[in-house]
């Protein structure tokens, strides 16, 4: 900006110094009286125009500099627009990532291979990080925003618990949407234990929520095949634990696992979709 405000400087002495021979050349010409009897030198005349500068468009330029420092001062609409986005981005990225914070171990170390524990002393369940649940709580409660039937469902009926004695074993996508669903079974009286249809599609901040309010979930973004059919095998074939509903996106897939094991196959007991 310095060396744009020198130029123009520079450019407004020239400017001066160029107006000042002009003025000189308008006096040199109104000093030649033309009378009837005189004759006119023509060549004189053409000299002198000639000798008038030909003047840049200074003022021109130097507005434009202005309107520069205008404009880093006073953004257009298109720049505001660029900034918000670019502020808004920045922050959203500094949030996510202390939010959801891993070190390099959590990054390196299968799901499978960690124990973990929530704030109520429980393991049953296997996300990528147990940290991530206070970041993906706040994610469920915006999305519960926007699901309002199913939080007055929940609200009008949670006293009854219409569904008590259901045991429903899940496999979906593992999002903030489906957790507001998933809590409203639990908080009318379903047990539930739920896996992902997808190995790509889970949010691991919301898997962590749900582990830390006692869901039994087993999921996490980027599974590998033997991680997938374990996880499933994780939520059907628990000791002492028979589901009677099945919630899913995956069906062929977790009615395998249910069929395959004897104990549900000899005694004849069915999952009702």
């Amino acid at each position: 900006m310095s060396e744009t405000a020198g130029e123009a400087k520079a450019e407004v002495k020239q400017a001066s110094k160029e107006v000042k021979e002009s003025e000189n050349v308008a006096e040199k010409y109104s000093a030649m009286t033309v009378s009837k009897n005189s004759e006119i030198n023509m060549g004189e005349l053409s000299s002198a125009f000639s000798a008038v500068p030909t003047h840049k468009p200074v003022k021109k330029q130097i507005q434009f500099v202005e309107e520069k420092q205008e404009f880093s001062r006073f953004p257009t609409k298109t720049g505001r627009r660029s900034l918000s986005r670019s502020i808004s981005q920045s922050s959203t990225d500094s949030y996510s990532s202390a939010a959801s914070y891993t070190d390099s171990s959590d990054d390196e170390t299968s799901p499978r291979d960690k124990t973990q524990v929530n704030s109520k002393g429980s393991s049953d369940f296997c996300v990528k990080n147990i940290k991530q649940a206070e970041f993906g709580r706040r994610e469920i409660e915006i999305a519960e925003q926007d699901m309002s039937a199913l939080i007055s469902l929940r609200k009008r009926a949670q006293s009854e618990k219409p569904l008590a004695g259901a045991k429903i074993v899940g496999c979906t996508h593992i999002t903030a949407q489906t957790a507001v669903l998933i809590e409203t079974l639990v908080a009318l009286g379903a047990q539930c234990r739920w896996t992902a249809c997808n190995i790509y599609s889970t949010q691991n901040e919301v898997a962590a929520a749900l582990a830390e309010r006692g869901v039994a979930v087993f999921a996490w973004k980027g599974e590998s095949e033997d991680d997938f059919w374990w996880c499933i095998d994780c939520c059907v074939n628990t000791e002492g634990w028979q589901p009677n509903m099945v919630c899913e996106k995956c069906f062929y897939s977790l009615m395998k696992r249910l069929f395959d094991n004897k104990t549900y196959s000899n005694n004849g007991t069915g999952c009702l979709k």
